[in-house]
């Protein structure tokens, strides 16, 4: 894997990946001249017991653009600068302009009556490839190979910081989950506090190890290997979150998950993993 490091006009850091070597970059555009001002801030959810990222700058955050300008392209035409310059590269990262996270504000007006504090953590985007055309499924085997490495050497980075406690990469595809941009692309968010999903996983992982002597994952997968029964794949440990809806096998947050926290499923994952196991794969 090679790189690039580059710094953008405004202050932001890009990073341009590819799976050989990168001629250097003449000028490195960006479409925002003024440097990032990003007030996001943390405050505490009494009633949840956790924290809160609140940064109403992002209502201003570039949302579905024309089809002729696509902020996330190469740029052809400098008097229309892009996040990205032309070259020789496959995957691109750069800090969000819009971040959820990373600003210096407090929210503490006397008004507020929650503990408040700055955000902390990071924001960046992830662009998959310079075509506008394909999705992250349609990439070839390469190109995935890279695009997880450099997923790895982005955690890797971040997780350096003081002030980050987790990454976590990411994508939201569509208008329906609140995508803006139509370009294939990820984010990556590196948060200040571990979220309540992962703390959770933490200390069940913990408790499990100190009652049985073994990991909770490494437990799990011997059952699993066991019964054979959702069994799709064997090699290197992956996650695979499938939405599901009935008639597109996509499933969208409901009322019980995001009312109570409470997942309801309408399938059985034994159900699920038949019909993904009588379907046949050829890796290439």
């Amino acid at each position: 894997m090679h790189s690039l490091e580059l710094a953008k006009p405004d202050g932001r850091a890009l990073t341009l990946y590819a799976r050989g070597p990168i001629a250097p970059v003449a000028e490195v555009p960006t479409p925002f001249r003024e440097p990032l001002g990003s007030k996001a801030h943390l405050r505490w959810h009494p009633l949840r017991g956790e924290w809160v990222t609140y940064a109403a700058h992002r209502q201003d955050r570039t949302f579905q653009p024309p089809p002729e300008y696509d902020p996330l392209a190469a740029t052809v035409d400098p008097q229309r600068p892009t996040e990205l310059p032309a070259g020789d590269w496959d995957v691109a990262v750069f800090d969000n302009r819009f971040p959820a996270l990373g600003g210096q504000g407090r929210g503490d007006a006397p008004a507020l009556h929650v503990p408040t504090t700055a955000a902390g953590g990071h924001c960046e985007v992830v662009v998959y490839t310079p075509d506008r055309a394909t999705s992250l499924g349609a990439l070839g085997l390469d190109h995935l190979e890279l695009l997880l490495s450099v997923w790895a050497d982005r955690t890797r980075r971040l997780g350096e910081r003081d002030d980050v406690r987790l990454v976590f990469p990411f994508e939201n595809r569509g208008v329906e989950v609140g995508a803006t941009l139509h370009h294939p692309h990820g984010q990556i968010y590196a948060y200040p506090v571990v979220p309540p999903l992962p703390a959770r996983m933490a200390a069940q992982a913990s408790e499990h190890l100190a009652e049985h002597g073994r990991g909770l994952l490494e437990t799990m997968i011997d059952a699993e290997r066991r019964e054979g029964v959702r069994l799709l794949y064997e090699g290197p440990h992956a996650q695979f979150y499938p939405p599901y809806r009935s008639s597109e096998r996509l499933k969208y947050l409901a009322g019980t998950e995001l009312g109570a926290g409470f997942y309801a499923m309408d399938a059985l994952p034994e159900d699920k993993a038949r019909e993904l196991q009588a379907i046949e794969v050829t890796l290439s």
